[in-house]
């Protein structure tokens, strides 16, 4: 009898799950429930494409309608699963549909979290997580409305930037000391804020927001120190991880749904797959790991497909995500925390940041304009070799050179 797979999420990660279970098992049962009413999309456009309208729909759907049938891949879009039954290897809809499953992969995702503070409720007070987000905000921010963007992280920039683009008077209220401190290192953090600073932005860090005061004419910000009067707020403060079902379910959740490196969960037959997952990563073995990225969602739901099927290929590639911002393209590789030593590799426009432990070797880079280096960095970081950091920090040598 063929293994009837079951996957819950029709985003980036279910939908690569699905693609490669094909690839391995041609006779397997391929279904896909999905809450919202979309095909499976990426998510990357939506803050920068979408919201400028220059998505010509193939980045935001890697794949037609036309596959899923081609590929025998039920989809079930518009219908959410509200129930597990672990001991029954079932699944419930709030259709009323119930499906028996061989391997459940749960790939949920995450929502994005909200202000919980007087009138966050208001319409004006939006997010920006999936395509109905974007196609809601968009109308909003061609009317040019004054925008305050709750969050210096990376959705809350990318946002900043289309925004200007589009016309908008910006300003970003950060509740910390720096942009983006959660990917970059702080030199980093300094030049998007220059970037962003130079295209018209108005940045207040440590900015405490207390409560928005609604009127029918604007949105008044309340700030620990003063004021700020808006048409619109775009909140950007993170993503909680969908672990709903999951531990309603009994499936071990801590800040997402605990798996091994292959995507095991806890209970027999079920897996979770892309940024739900926590898994500890070959970098840092002490500390598992939740990682909110393009690549995770691509790349991770490869070990859950291979474990399903009894191949273990434990998922161990170097943390990576990007962003573009005007035109400026940043790519992070590996670890880049301000503990260790950074070099920095300019070009012109180019930037390579280089970041190194105590005993020299690589640990992560920062590329500011410079993609064509993102290979020969990830071998470097890869090879765990010991390395000189006055050679590293000369340009004249190019990074292959070392490997």
């Amino acid at each position: 009898m063929p293994r009837r797979i079951v996957i819950i999420g029709a985003g980036q990660a279910g939908r690569r799950c699905a693609e490669v279970l094909r690839e391995l098992d041609p006779a397997a049962e391929i279904t896909i429930f999905g809450a919202e009413a979309h095909l499976p999309y990426d998510r990357p456009p939506l803050s920068k494409a979408v919201l400028l309208a220059k998505d010509s729909g193939t980045a935001l759907f890697p794949r037609s309608a036309e596959f899923y049938v081609e590929n025998r891949i039920t989809l079930h879009l518009g219908e959410a699963v509200t129930r597990i039954a672990p001991s029954d290897r079932r699944i419930e809809t709030a259709q009323g549909r119930s499906l028996i499953y061989d391997a459940l992969v749960l790939a949920t995702g995450a929502m994005a979290r909200r202000l919980a503070i007087a009138e966050a409720d208001d319409p004006r007070v939006m997010v920006l997580r999936s395509l109905d987000d974007a196609r809601a905000l968009r109308p909003r921010l061609v009317e040019r409305p004054r925008l305050a963007v709750v969050g210096g992280g990376l959705i809350g920039m990318e946002v900043a930037a289309s925004a200007r683009q589009m016309g908008c008077a910006v300003d970003v209220l950060e509740a910390g000391e720096r942009l983006m401190a959660r990917g970059l290192p702080a030199t980093i953090s300094t030049y998007m804020a220059n970037l962003h600073r130079q295209r018209g932005v108005m940045l207040r860090m440590n900015a405490r927001l207390d409560r928005i005061e609604s009127s029918a004419q604007e949105l008044t910000l309340h700030l620990a120190d003063g004021f700020l009067r808006v048409d619109l707020v775009l909140v950007g403060i993170g993503a909680s991880p969908e672990t709903a079902l999951a531990e309603a379910a009994g499936i071990t959740v801590a800040d997402g749904i605990v798996t091994d490196r292959c995507g095991r969960t806890s209970h027999p037959d079920i897996y979770a797959a892309g940024e739900v997952a926590r898994f500890p990563h070959p970098m840092n073995a002490d500390v598992s790991t939740r990682q909110e990225s393009w690549q995770v969602a691509q790349e991770q739901p490869i070990a859950v497909a291979h474990a399903i099927l009894g191949q273990d290929r434990p998922y161990d590639v170097i943390p990576w995500h990007w962003t573009d911002q005007y035109d400026c393209n940043i790519q992070v590789l590996g670890e880049t925390t301000d503990t260790l030593h950074q070099i920095e590799r300019a070009e012109g426009e180019r930037l390579t940041l280089l970041c190194c432990d105590g005993d020299g070797r690589v640990r992560g880079a920062v590329l500011i304009n410079n993609g064509r280096e993102a290979t020969p960095c990830r071998r470097l970081i890869a090879s765990g070799k010991v390395f000189d950091l006055a050679a590293l920090a000369d340009t004249t040598r190019p990074l292959l050179s070392f490997l």
